[in-house]
């Protein structure tokens, strides 16, 4: 009997081909994989800082590339393009203009802190343990005292600190082949990574678990309105005290004005102590400044510089700060510092920069994982109230399109 191909009866269709595992089978592969990725972390470590910083330059870049894309008759590939293109002229720009002057000024400063540490503090200890003060019916005689134990205390805990400082600094100085290297690494991923994620934001980083997909749609929510609050609001303070500092501490006349500026930008991610700091640094290099501007003396230099930076940090801190972030990150700023020296002591300056968001993700996380363990909505209590926007952008979002219109660059359909 001859039976021809196609009077054949079709084959039943198996709805799986391949064996599931067995629990002890996924368990093993499960350790075995957490495993290889914190080897990975342990051999790669040095590579973590450049890439969070690449991931976050994609995160910046992607507005910009956005509208010119949408305004423009470029790709996408070629909008990000031409912004990174942009982006690596204004750096290059700013380091060819300041980037010897801000080693240069960093050494400088380096040095001050270092001579009063180690020479003018132990003098005016030891002069002040001779000293005997009336105020009034009381008496304070510090004769009583061992300062100096305490002096050789001091400084035997910030030498160490001293010692960091300067190797850094010595580091930056003689490797700028290499910054130049690592620059260019984190130019390149990022734009690798947003070039090929597409117009969407959310593509940039994209996880699928099945049977999660809404929690991950709403972590990824939660976890963009963390970032991006922190990103647009904090960055922005910090770039507005950094300008404010460099003018201010330039028309008084204060020495290595551009490196304090640098430090008052740093100082707004470390609660409490950066601002603390950043003040009594500042009254160090004006205090030992020889030939003070505008006829001041040098405590009174020191006084006016000072009082300057405190007025501002109050108005950012009263008014700017509470109108960009609100609640969004919903920590408290002593849990803040704490993280903030947790992640300096881990990985370096990076740490302290990003300690507020990576502790409103921890928390955000935390909370996810013991609703869960407890069989509860994880969602369910979870209360996030977005920022309000920053003064002025409300106005430029209704405004801008016309403007461009008037330029003949319309959006695309």
């Amino acid at each position: 009997m001859n039976t021809t191909p196609a009077s054949l009866p079709p084959e039943p269709a198996s709805e799986m081909t391949s064996p599931p595992w067995s629990t002890p089978t996924k368990i093993v592969v499960g350790v075995t994989l957490v495993a290889m990725f914190v080897a990975l972390l342990v051999a790669f470590r040095d590579l973590i800082g450049p890439l969070i910083l690449a991931l976050i330059l994609a995160y910046l870049m992607h507005p910009i590339a956005a509208a010119l894309e949408r305004y423009t008759p470029l790709s996408w590939r070629a909008a990000v393009t031409v912004v990174y293109l942009l982006l690596a002229a204004a750096v290059i720009a700013l380091l060819t203009i300041g980037g010897l002057a801000l080693v240069q000024q960093t050494q400088g400063l380096y040095g001050v802190v270092q001579d009063f540490l180690l020479y003018d503090l132990p003098t005016w200890l030891q002069r002040l343990s001779t000293q005997t003060y009336q105020f009034g019916p009381w008496v304070l005689d510090l004769r009583q005292y061992d300062l100096n134990a305490f002096t050789q205390q001091l400084l035997a805990a910030l030498q160490p600190l001293l010692g960091e400082v300067g190797a850094l600094i010595s580091t930056l100085a003689a490797s700028t082949l290499q910054l130049f290297g690592w620059m260019a690494f984190i130019w390149l991923i990022s734009y690798f990574l947003l070039s090929e994620s597409g117009k969407v934001s959310a593509n940039v980083i994209t996880i699928r678990i099945p049977g999660y997909q809404e929690d991950l749609r709403r972590m990824g929510r939660e976890l963009a309105r963390i970032w991006n609050a922190f990103l647009r609001g904090q960055l922005t303070v910090a770039s507005i005290a950094m300008i404010w500092v460099w003018v201010w501490l330039s028309i008084l006349g204060v020495r290595m004005a551009l490196v304090l500026a640098l430090l008052a930008g740093i100082a707004r991610f470390v609660p409490y102590i950066g601002p603390a700091v950043l003040y009594t640094i500042t009254a160090l290099v004006a205090i030992f400044q020889p030939n003070p501007a505008w006829g001041l003396a040098p405590w009174e230099l020191a006084l006016i510089a000072v009082a300057g930076m405190f007025v501002s940090d109050n108005i950012l801190d009263s008014f700017v700060m509470p109108r960009i972030l609100g609640e969004a990150l919903g920590v408290h700023p002593a849990a803040v510092l704490l993280t903030a020296l947790i992640g300096a002591k881990l990985v370096g300056i990076l740490g302290l920069l990003f300690a507020a968001p990576t502790l409103a993700s921890l928390r955000l996380f935390g909370h996810y994982i013991i609703r869960k363990m407890f069989d509860q909505d994880p969602w369910a209590d979870w209360r996030s109230a977005p920022p309000q926007p920053f003064p002025g952008t409300t106005w430029l979002r209704e405004h801008l399109p016309t403007w461009l219109r008037r330029l003949h660059l319309h959006p695309k359909e």
